[in-house]
């Protein structure tokens, strides 16, 4: 008849228990890897370049950054409304969506707004980076209203400059420009 010493029969025990728990603690573990800080970094230099007297290069200009801003604020409304650990994704997109903006050649007529829009989408990252890294001095709301003003500004003057690309082309097909509220 074999006999086993106790010694021996927790070794055998360890060795068949010890995997089993830890399959079981990796099965169980749920958690997200924490990620790391966002680190940014500044906005590409804005190339200042063109003429908004020539029709096309205004409307090209304006099909970037209009259409960037309008996906900057859906982003931030959606990213705003997160907890800090579920915006790390948003925060670069919108990183990506300002250094698009920046890096558009900007025609004369668009350098007001193409400042005031790069300086508030700068703002609006700055404090997603903030909220994600939990280094944020206010609450987001409060981070996010100059930011959030400056983009309406740049809003108001795009739209200024989509009614002068308009009637530019009205002008240029020998129609009637649309009449403005201050006309």
């Amino acid at each position: 008849m074999l006999t086993h010493s106790p010694i021996r029969i927790m070794n055998k025990l360890c060795i068949v228990l010890l995997p089993l728990c830890l399959a079981a603690c990796a099965i169980n573990d749920n958690s997200k890897p924490t990620a790391l800080p966002i680190t940014l970094n500044a906005p590409p230099d804005t190339v200042l370049e063109g003429n908004c007297e020539i029709t096309g290069e205004l409307e090209a200009w304006l099909q970037v950054t209009t259409r960037t801003r309008q996906d900057f604020q859906a982003r931030l409304d959606e990213a705003a409304a997160k907890n800090a650990d579920d915006v790390h994704d948003d925060t670069l997109y919108l990183v990506a969506l300002r250094d698009t903006v920046a890096g558009t050649t900007t025609p004369d007529c668009g350098v007001e707004v193409q400042e005031v829009l790069t300086d508030a989408m700068t703002g609006a990252v700055a404090a997603m980076q903030g909220y994600f890294n939990k280094t944020l001095a206010t609450d987001l709301a409060t981070a996010l209203s100059e930011p959030q003003k400056g983009l309406n500004q740049a809003e108001a003057i795009q739209n200024e400059l989509i009614t002068r690309m308009r009637n530019q082309y009205q002008l240029e097909n020998n129609l009637t420009p649309t009449p403005t509220a201050s006309n």
